[in-house]
């Protein structure tokens, strides 16, 4: 066995209290990354234990689903396509980022109007719960396979799903009759209040980011709303897809992610030109962390397509 004068000790222990692990300290003193044993036994005679590398921090792959507005008499194959990519991707996490129930008996919008004639709250209910069941569908069938599958799955409130909150709150004797509770959320889901931001992997997902002085959605793209909040987010409600990356002082960067959109149908209301021209589908982050991600854009007609094919 070598012995070491003790200046070399001397030297190891300095250097291992300055935080280098056995093997630089073998290469920088001894002159070889393959006398680190002999460094660990100096340190341990000394009472000292050699700094051990930190485990880099696990990334997570999270699906972010933006709105997917289920109303009554619209084809739901998206659902099911999206589902199904669920399955084959096998994400971490899930993020249903609100609006999944369109609500258009509940609209403030256009009630009074032509358009409106004939709606029902029950039947968006319904068909609400019914879209969720092909959402979710080939995920359980998936679990009777392979039920050590349980990704984490998280729902955003939206405001469509908020305006039945706002029944009771303009209508008081409709309170505890009228909310959340119709929906059944919970059986399937961990859901987060209505503008109220999850954190996931320094990733803040909500609905929409508000303006705290006025309570109404942030205007400008991403980049804009990057600069406003100071740190990453994904958000829906907003039917486009912008994408913003900033760099930081302290060598990190930041996300912004605003897409609004994972259904087919066309909105009248956006009329016959532009307006319903945007993109439509998902987003999947790969090895988030530390509030940045890898994003990758998966279009509905394409999930469609594949799930076709299977």
């Amino acid at each position: 066995m070598t012995q070491h004068s003790q200046s070399t000790k001397d030297k190891m222990k300095a250097l291992s209290e300055l935080g280098f692990s056995s093997r630089e300290i073998a290469k920088l003193v001894l002159g070889s990354e393959t006398k680190k044993s002999s460094v660990n036994r100096v340190l341990a005679s000394e009472g000292k234990t050699p700094k051990l590398p930190e485990p880099e921090k696990k990334g997570l792959k999270i699906l972010f689903v933006p709105d997917c507005q289920v109303r009554k008499g619209v084809d739901t194959t998206y659902l099911t396509a999206i589902g199904q990519y669920i399955v084959d991707k096998k994400p971490d996490v899930v993020v249903n980022i609100g609006d999944f129930f369109d609500m258009p008996s509940l609209s403030v919008y256009d009630k009074g109007k032509l358009s409106f004639e004939g709606r029902r709250l029950a039947e968006d209910i319904e068909a609400g719960k019914e879209g969720m069941k092909k959402f979710l569908q080939p995920l359980r069938d998936y679990q009777k396979i392979d039920p050590s599958y349980q990704p984490r799955m998280v729902f955003c409130l939206g405001n469509h799903e908020e305006r039945l909150q706002r029944v009771p709150s303009n209508n008081s004797e409709f309170e505890g009759f009228i909310g959340y509770h119709l929906l059944e959320l919970e059986k399937d889901w961990e859901v987060h209040d209505y503008l109220k931001p999850v954190n996931i992997q320094g990733i803040n997902f909500v609905h929409y980011l508000s303006n705290p002085f006025t309570g109404k959605p942030y205007g400008g793209n991403a980049s804009s709303q990057l600069k406003n909040v100071g740190s990453s987010f994904c958000v829906g409600h907003k039917q486009t897809l912008e994408v913003a990356i900033q760099p930081v002082l302290d060598g990190t960067m930041r996300l912004g992610i605003v897409a609004g959109a994972s259904y087919l149908f066309d909105e009248s209301y956006k009329g016959q030109q532009t307006g319903n021209l945007h993109f439509r589908g998902v987003v999947m982050l790969h090895d988030a962390k530390d509030g940045f991600a890898d994003p990758s854009f998966i279009s509905t007609k394409f999930l469609i397509d594949r799930l076709n094919k299977i």
